[in-house]
């Protein structure tokens, strides 16, 4: 397993690991304490350096530690070395501790044409809900999978002030599954169905 761990004073800890599998590795991101944003980050990063996100899931514990593991493949059949591992590490880190904003990390790799990307499935479903039994409100989104399609979603979450508590992304046969908890960052509530939900299915819809 490959292991590369950040800990600096009065900075969370940043920590990436990856187990390589038959055709696929699991790449496993920790952090000490939340922050929002972290999987708009992180998914930006697996886009630049050519990984494609075939299931993934993300949980913050009650106490805030943040644990994140996403089985990926490379565009290319390349296999994930120390040498990738410790750049994504690196990447990760001025995202997240440099104020490095994501449009600017893209740029920088000449990969700035994802965040107007529009990818044109005229059978995308989005379907948004708020349960009765739940803290949270749900997402679900079925299109074609397209390399960089999760951080576009999660681009336009944050930007709309949109917490990911949790979400698996699933992708089988060119169509992606993905299934989202959200709730609001700043009051920590479920979206609300008469203002965020337009906002959310406009934006989304807006490069689907």
């Amino acid at each position: 397993m490959l292991t590369t761990t950040l800990n600096e004073t009065k900075k969370p800890v940043l920590h990436v690991s990856c187990v390589p599998r038959k055709d696929t590795t699991l790449l496993k991101i920790s952090l000490s304490q939340d922050d929002v944003g972290i999987l708009y980050r992180v998914t930006s990063v697996l886009y630049n350096h050519g990984w494609d996100i075939l299931e993934a899931v993300a949980e913050t514990s009650h106490d805030g530690h943040v644990q994140d593991l996403f089985v990926i493949r490379s565009w290319t059949g390349a296999e994930m070395t120390e040498v990738l591992l410790s750049q994504i590490r690196k990447d990760l880190y001025s995202l997240f501790y440099e104020s490095k904003s994501v449009e600017s990390y893209l740029r920088d790799y000449q990969k700035a044409e994802v965040l107007t990307r529009k990818v044109g499935d005229p059978e995308a479903a989005l379907k948004l809900y708020n349960p009765i039994s739940s803290d949270f409100t749900v997402m679900d989104l079925r299109m074609k999978d397209t390399p960089g399609i999760l951080f576009q979603i999660t681009e336009a979450l944050f930007q709309l002030g949109i917490d990911i508590i949790s979400f698996t992304a699933n992708s089988r046969d060119g169509k992606i599954r993905d299934s989202f908890l959200l709730r609001t960052s700043l009051t920590g509530d479920k979206l609300d169905e008469k203002t965020l939900f337009p906002l959310l299915r406009s934006r989304l819809e807006s490069f689907l």
